[in-house]
């Protein structure tokens, strides 16, 4: 009996912690919708207030997918994403240079399964970073954006791809946590796309 309920108690352990807590939490100027391995998770319309939405990674990582709409077309508009993941560790992921980035049509014509785990994003180019969260032209509103980003306080940047007064629809795309590394026959290491079409 003893034996049995230790076993039970590290299955347990085992299944707790493959089950990694994470948070997301988006801002965009206008609107955006956030998705979480292909799934749409979060949508809004006031760049002062964050969605923020809880989930789980029981693989040890999750793709990260975030649409931003600018609503004033072109050169007349300033578009913005501020966006972070926040891992059950501790660890925070922000919105930054490292993120990938692209311009496309408008979220309702794209059908190209961007958001999808196993998408080739290798073309697209880095984010845009611009300014850091309370400064630049969005920084009036940080107080307001505040009151939902509240713990941990965000430290991310305002990103976009290219120059934020031209493309109107902006796709962003990232892998966090632990993705395992599988190595092609010749020992080199596959890239971040490879290494997830194995993982599936």
């Amino acid at each position: 009996m003893k034996r049995f309920f230790v076993l039970a108690i590290l299955v347990f352990c085992l299944t707790a912690t493959s089950l990694w807590a994470a948070k997301l939490r988006i801002n965009g100027d206008n609107t955006w919708v956030g998705f979480i391995n292909g799934e749409k998770v979060a949508e809004g319309n006031n760049w002062q207030v964050a969605t923020v939405t809880e989930f789980e990674m029981p693989d040890g990582y999750a793709v990260i997918g975030v649409y931003v709409h600018d609503a004033e077309p072109g050169a007349s508009g300033r578009g913005g994403a501020l966006f972070d993941v926040i891992l059950d560790d501790g660890t925070y992921i922000p919105s930054n240079d490292t993120w990938k980035a692209d311009a496309g049509a408008p979220l309702a014509e794209r059908n190209d399964g961007w958001e999808k785990v196993d998408f080739d994003d290798s073309g697209w180019e880095n984010a845009t970073q611009l300014d850091q969260f309370g400064g630049g032209i969005w920084g009036f509103g940080a107080n307001t954006m505040r009151e939902t980003l509240k713990d941990p306080d965000s430290t991310a940047f305002w990103v976009w791809a290219g120059p934020n007064d031209g493309e109107d629809d902006v796709y962003f795309r990232k892998t966090v946590g632990d993705l395992p590394t599988p190595v092609d026959p010749q020992g080199k290491i596959t890239t971040t796309w490879g290494a997830l079409k194995a993982a599936r």
